[in-house]
């Protein structure tokens, strides 16, 4: 890299000792000569970067879309620009414009052309300088146009799954309103030489305003003879100002990327490069974010409001004042002991004084560090983070839903399973749901319909894959513990219970209260009532698996839901969904859509006393779940229907009762076992009634049978406290 500012100061000190040397220039012409050439020298523009290495989102989390947005036609806002296979030549886009004012190394530009080697550059019309290939060549290089931005080792592929052929695209989209837009240029599935059958997502971001420029590093995997491996990509990342001056990322020209184990296709992985224009300031501490819970209880004041920050700046931080306001009120400063951060370290403050908030509501919390080493910060455009909080008054348990797209037919779904399985062992703060998928091959022969349109609904494109609330979007054997307790300790405000039963006719009904414990005033709610089988058998195929646990088998009333009104604390809302399954059970032989179970006329359920009904709430727009609850199906068999036997309430939290018309005037035997078989309560009924305290219960499903002399029923409990 050659920084021409000493050059500049030279040539210009060397001028200003020659005209001093001058008889008939007056002093003041010579100042005013030396400060037309510093101020000339001022405009000289350079750069600095700041990595934020696995921030686990976009920068400046204007982008909210998931990382699969091939092909653009069929995604809102995006365009392709290029599309191409790994016969591919070393090729340039066509010139595009810029949708909003932008500077690049201090001079306005208003178009870009992208090559398809891992370049954007701002060099007018098509640049004339390209590599022969693809290759990650070093910065500054005589091969790469001036004024780029490059990520240098990408070669655009092709690979084909079933009857699609996946290419190469460079794609772009603007996001966000001025005057912050963000305009992306997206190289979306390409390969590198080290990664072999594998892709590689990056991203060119420019910035409005900021005129920053981001490098942002969104997925790469490894694939090799269709396996996945553990190599990395090799890249040259940077800023090539011409063929002598560049700026480049650190480990450049064999630069990898950070996270290369999982296929996310969401923002959780991503780590990004911030290019900004200008010297490296000395202090400069930015906000990250702000560490308080979304939701705190009042009863639990005073709370502590801890940020994080990252020094930007070049000198080491030793001290500083942090300071908050709520609602944009009174300043609120302390200084913070133990401050310690060397350029580019991220380290968690917290302030010396706590909040205690007045009453219930939302509050908008501001946190900003100032007087650092007793100095101002020099860049006051990233100080400040700020976080919205709720203080309540209650909240329930939050039972979290866990849907999972698998396949008789995939392989490395076998691992998915059995790690989920794992890690539900003993926990019961969960729904679940398995989504049988027509691929990879002929695909699950319990796939149905709905099954498809939740695929869809997801931008499901590779198994196994789980979704967790809606928005952990990742493989299900990344699935973890840690990742359970973050879920199940997140704050539900809605309480869902209910009574589900099966007849003899096959009928299902589940008879659902909604509590809600705050107000919702989205119009995007929706209520959706799964019935999924406990264990399958006979769809088994090609992974070696013999036994599916939680199949979809339908939905009621269907995979679009039922919409509901915005909902208001403490105003229960009852909703009755119903379906009947109709004629003989048939066993489909694949995936594909023909083959499809027609519930019109048939049905794939293999037993009748082992189904569930998962409802959840969500909010289809933003897919985020707000509550979800398993319910048991009791089997209402003809004898039970005669006999008018009830078990309720169903989930139960501190008794249960059972009453039945049959048994006024007789006592009948009443046995709980656990799913283990064990025992858990052995009592008789009393003119065809009997509360059974469950208050003392471990938390699970138990089997409850109801005998007496004519009279044999069977059904399933759920103890939840």
């Amino acid at each position: 890299m050659i920084h021409l500012l000493p050059q500049l100061i030279y040539s210009n000190l060397k001028k200003f000792i020659y005209i001093c040397l001058l008889p008939n220039l007056t002093m003041k012409k010579i100042l005013l000569f030396l400060g037309i050439a510093l101020a000339a020298q001022a405009s000289y523009s350079q750069y600095y970067y700041i990595p934020s290495l696995n921030a686990g989102m976009n920068p400046g989390g204007v982008n909210p879309d998931g990382e699969n947005p091939y092909p653009a036609a069929a995604n809102t806002g995006w365009s392709d620009i290029w599309n191409g296979t790994g016969t591919s030549s070393v090729e340039y886009t066509s010139e595009q414009n810029i949708p909003f004012a932008f500077k690049f190394n201090g001079n306005s530009v208003s178009k870009y052309t992208a090559g398809n080697f891992g370049v954007v550059s701002f060099d007018a019309g098509t640049p004339s300088a390209k590599p022969t290939g693809y290759s990650n060549v070093t910065l500054p290089s005589s091969s790469i146009p001036n004024n780029s931005v490059c990520v240098l080792g990408i070669k655009p592929q092709s690979i084909t799954s079933g009857t699609t052929t996946y290419k190469s695209a460079i794609m772009t989209k603007t996001y966000g309103t001025a005057p912050y837009r963000q305009h992306w240029i997206w190289f979306n599935f390409f390969s590198e030489a080290n990664i072999s059958q594998g892709w590689t997502y990056w991203a060119v971001v420019l910035e409005e305003t900021t005129n920053n420029i981001y490098l942002v590093d969104m997925k790469t995997l490894c694939v090799s003879n269709n396996a996945l491996c553990n190599n990395n990509v090799k890249l040259s990342a940077g800023i090539q100002i011409s063929s002598t001056e560049a700026y480049s990322v650190s480990g450049s020209p064999n630069l990898g990327a950070q996270q290369i184990t999982q296929n996310i296709f969401t923002a959780a992985d991503n780590s990004y490069y911030t290019f900004v224009q200008g010297n490296q300031p000395s202090y400069d501490l930015s906000g990250k974010s702000v560490s308080i819970k979304p939701y705190l209880m009042l009863a639990d004041a005073p709370f502590s409001i801890s940020g994080t920050f990252m020094n930007n700046g070049t000198n080491k931080v030793t001290t500083a004042d942090l300071n908050y306001s709520i609602d944009g009120g009174a300043i609120v400063t302390g200084a913070v002991s133990g401050a310690s951060l060397l350029t580019f370290e991220t380290k968690s403050m917290t302030h010396p004084t706590k909040w205690t908030p007045t009453a219930v509501g939302k509050y908008t919390v501001r946190l900003w560090a100032s007087n650092i080493n007793g100095n101002s910060d020099e860049n006051g455009s990233n100080d400040t983070t700020m976080f919205v909080v709720n203080v309540v008054d209650k909240f329930a348990q939050r039972n979290m839903l866990n849907e999972i797209f698998t396949s008789s037919t995939c392989g490395p779904c076998v691992a998915g399973n059995a790690n989920y399985k794992n890690v539900i062992i003993g926990k019961s703060n969960h729904s679940t749901i398995k989504y049988q998928v027509n691929w990879p091959g002929t695909g699950d022969p319990y796939c149905t319909q709905e099954s498809r349109d939740r695929v869809g609904y997801y931008g499901i494109n590779s198994v196994p894959r789980m979704e967790i609330d809606g928005g952990w979007d990742q493989n299900a054997s990344s699935f973890t513990n840690n990742l359970y307790g973050q879920y199940e300790s997140d704050p539900a405000f809605v309480e869902i219970t209910g009574n589900v039963t099966i007849n003899w006719q096959y009928k299902v009904s589940a008879d659902i209260t909604i509590k809600p414990l705050a107000d919702f005033n989205s119009n995007n709610l929706k209520l959706f009532a799964v019935i999924t089988e406990g264990q399958t058998f006979k769809n088994k195929k090609s992974n070696g698996e013999t036994e599916f646990d939680d199949v979809m088998k339908k939905m009621m009333p269907n995979s679009t839901g039922l919409a509901l009104s915005p909902l208001t604390k403490e105003v229960d809302v009852n909703k009755l969904l119903e379906h009947t399954f109709l004629g003989w059970y048939r066993l489909p032989t694949d995936g594909s859509v023909a083959q499809h179970t027609n519930h019109t006329k048939e049905n794939s359920i293999e037993t009748w006393d082992d189904l569930n009904v998962i409802v959840f709430i969500q909010d289809a727009t933003t897919k985020k779940v707000i509550q979800s609850q398993s319910f048991p199906v009791a089997v209402l068999s003809v004898e039970s229907n005669e006999s008018n036997v009830m078990v309720y309430p169903n989930p139960s939290s501190e008794s249960f009762q059972i009453t039945s018309n049959k048994l006024i005037g007789q006592n009948a035997n009443v046995l709980v076992t656990n799913m283990q078989g064990q025992e858990i309560y052995n009592g008789k009924t009393a003119n065809g009634q009997l509360s059974v305290n469950t208050a003392e219960w471990t938390e699970g499903v138990y089997l409850v049978s109801v005998k007496s002399s004519g009279l044999n029923f069977n059904t399933k409990v759920v103890v939840r406290h």
